[in-house]
């Protein structure tokens, strides 16, 4: 069985209370409601929105909802110049498509002076993460025989955070919104399943074995795996942790 790179899996709680100081500006709740797009993921083809809506002159909550629809590896032509002098690396780079959403509820403190939503703030937040991806894993069994079988997988992941930021409000009546997101970090646990299907006929039971251990030998920090070799199929279940961090992201938005 030949071994090669594998490019199976791309992925992809803290609550902080932090004292106000100095007097607070007092403001009616006017315009309690933001709606924001953010700007810096369209660089990742991942388009997001966020509806902030003020609860109190200190505290807001709100929901956001990313996608990435149907979309190419990041960093492709990246991956290509380090593992494209492999051929099956190549298949697998080239050939994967993924679709991502992501689900972001989350909680805001304001601090400072100003009344939410402006100013610094520290916020907690949940993610949700759901991703569907297709991808050609190739292989050879021991009678040079190649094989190109289309595996589909999905992720699923649920996580917690926290993150500081600041957001500022303009316009003649600041009804406009630039949302900063200095730094975010949160963790948490997915799971992923694949399934693929392949004339088997010319392989032996080595050659499956062989495929099965090729599998389970791919190396994930604290991550199991575990993959079923059946007739003509591929079955692979993973689970582990996921992590990841909202940095320096920045949002527009309109107050009303």
């Amino acid at each position: 069985m030949k071994h090669s790179p594998r490019i199976l899996v791309w992925a992809l709680s803290l609550l902080l209370t932090i004292p106000a100081f100095g007097q607070t500006e007092v403001v009616p709740l006017v315009g309690k409601n933001v709606v924001k797009f953010n700007l810096t993921s369209t660089a990742l083809s991942h388009y997001a929105i966020q509806y902030e809506y003020v609860t109190n002159p200190r505290q807001s909550v709100g929901f956001g909802f990313g996608i990435s629809p149907d979309v190419a590896l990041p960093f492709k032509d990246n991956l290509l110049d380090q593992f494209g002098d492999d051929d099956d690396a190549r298949r697998a780079i080239e050939s994967t498509r993924f679709t991502k959403y992501t689900f972001t509820p989350e909680y805001r403190f304001y601090v400072g002076k100003k009344s939410a939503p402006e100013g610094f703030y520290v916020a907690t937040f949940m993610r949700y993460t759901h991703m569907s991806m297709s991808q050609v894993y190739s292989f050879t069994t021991s009678a040079g025989k190649l094989h190109t079988p289309v595996v589909d997988g999905t992720f699923n992941g649920f996580g917690a955070g926290a993150m500081i930021g600041t957001q500022w409000l303009f316009g003649k009546t600041k009804n406009l919104a630039l949302d900063l997101w200095i730094v975010g970090p949160f963790a948490g646990i997915m799971k992923a399943k694949f399934h693929g299907t392949d004339d088997m006929s010319d392989m032996t039971q080595q050659d499956k074995i062989d495929l099965k251990e090729d599998i389970e030998s791919i190396e994930i920090p604290l991550w199991t795996t575990e993959a079923t070799i059946g007739n003509n199929e591929i079955d692979v279940d993973m689970n582990g942790p996921f992590y990841g961090v909202r940095m320096l992201g920045l949002s527009f938005g309109v107050r009303f």
